[in-house]
C-alpha cells in the first residue's frame, strides 16, 4: 500500500503535535508557566525565520542560486507555488501552535504572579 506525501506530512504532523505536548507538559512541570511561555516564543520565532528563510534565502549558495535562476515557463512558477504552499502550510500551523503556547504560559505566569 502506498502512502500520499500529504499523507505521510500528516502523519508526521501529528507526531510533532504530540511530541510538542510531552515537551510542553515536562516544560509546565519543570519550569512553570514562565518555561511553556519561553517555548511558545521559541516555536513562533523558529517558525517565522523558517518562513522568512524561505522566501528569501539570507545566506550561502542558495542567494546566488536565487538570482541566477530566472523566472521560467508559467509551468514551473506555478510548481515552484505549489511547492512553496506546501512547505508553508505546516509552519502556519505550529507558528499558532507557538502562539498559543506562548498566550497560555503568559496567562498562567500572570496568573501564578497574581494570586
Amino acid at each position: 500500500m502506498r502512502f500520499s506525501a500529504s499523507a505521510v506530512a500528516n502523519g508526521l504532523a501529528w507526531v510533532v503535535v504530540f511530541c510538542l505536548i510531552g515537551v510542553a507538559a515536562v516544560v509546565a512541570n519543570v519550569l512553570g508557566f514562565f518555561g511553556l511561555m519561553i517555548l511558545g516564543v521559541l516555536m513562533w520565532l523558529i517558525c517565522t525565520l523558517a518562513n522568512l528563510n524561505q522566501d528569501a534565502p539570507t545566506w550561502g549558495v542558495e542567494v546566488f542560486r536565487a538570482r541566477m535562476s530566472g523566472h521560467g515557463s508559467p509551468e514551473q512558477r506555478a510548481a515552484m507555488l505549489e511547492e512553496r504552499q506546501a512547505f508553508v502550510s505546516p509552519l502556519r500551523f505550529y507558528r499558532w501552535c507557538g502562539i498559543g503556547l506562548a498566550l497560555m504560559g503568559a496567562a498562567g505566569f500572570a496568573w501564578q504572579q497574581w494570586r
